[in-house]
Formats: structure tokens, C-alpha cells, sequence
């Protein structure tokens, strides 16, 4: 390669990369939202059911009835508690509730293929995102 090509390449691949790194970044609330009910339907729509109201199609075998999720925020003085949540789906934060409900930052981190990368709390990320989202006033 010569001279001029690689000052010529170089900064191209530079700014291929910046724009690789920020794209995450740019992702927009309502891509957001998408990705964490993608998450949702896959994931917790056993138990709490399509409609996030704890109506899944496992709800009438367990024990402790799923909560409705669109309840949270009032259930908390019409204040939606982000981290708190976060921590219940993440399993840092135990819940009587969820008697059942699988850590599932575990279980994401688990499935990811390229180690040394930890892609599983952008995933709770997103499903908390989608939990907010679906709050009934």
C-alpha cells in the first residue's frame, strides 16, 4: 500500500468506526421501546401475558399470580420506579412477588456469543424502557 492510499484510507476507516460506535447511541426512544417489547414477547408474555396484565398463559398454574405491569407507576404515586424495576428484572433486587420469575441478566448474559462483551443489561435496559411505556395513567 502506499503512502497517499493509507492517508487517504485512514481517516475513512476512522470515521467508518466512530459511526459504528455511536450508532447505539443514536437509536431513538421508540426503537428503544421496540427492542424491549421484541424482549417482552419473548420472554415474559408466558406469565404476564401480551397485555402486560399479569393474564399469561401460565398465570392460573403458579402460586403467586404474575403482577400487571401496566400498574407499576400507580402503584408507586404515578411515579415509575426505573432502577427499581431494573434491578427486579436483572434479579439484584428480590421481590415477594416474583417467587418464579428468573434472573434474567443471567440468562441473557448467558446466551451471548462474543465473550468479553456484556450486551445482557442493554437488553433489561430495553425491557424496562418497554415496561415504562405500557403504564396506564
Amino acid at each position: 500500500m502506499s503512502r497517499t492510499t493509507v492517508r487517504i484510507a485512514a481517516p475513512l476507516v476512522f470515521y467508518a468506526l466512530v459511526a459504528l460506535a455511536a450508532g447505539p447511541a443514536l437509536a431513538t426512544q421508540d426503537e428503544v421501546v421496540a427492542a424491549g417489547k421484541r424482549e417482552y414477547l419473548d420472554n415474559c408474555v408466558a406469565c404476564h401475558g401480551e397485555s402486560g396484565k399479569g393474564d399469561g398463559r401460565m398465570a392460573e398454574i403458579l402460586v403467586i399470580k404474575p403482577a400487571d405491569l401496566t400498574q407499576i407507576a400507580k402503584r408507586n404515586n404515578g411515579v415509575f420506579p426505573f432502577w427499581h424495576v431494573y434491578g427486579v428484572i436483572e434479579g439484584t433486587v428480590p421481590t415477594r412477588g416474583h417467587v418464579y420469575m428468573p434472573n434474567w441478566r443471567a440468562r441473557f448474559k448467558a446466551e451471548e456469543s462474543k465473550p468479553g462483551y456484556d450486551y445482557a443489561y442493554i437488553r433489561v435496559l430495553t425491557l424496562t424502557h418497554f415496561l415504562e411505556s405500557i403504564q396506564e395513567k
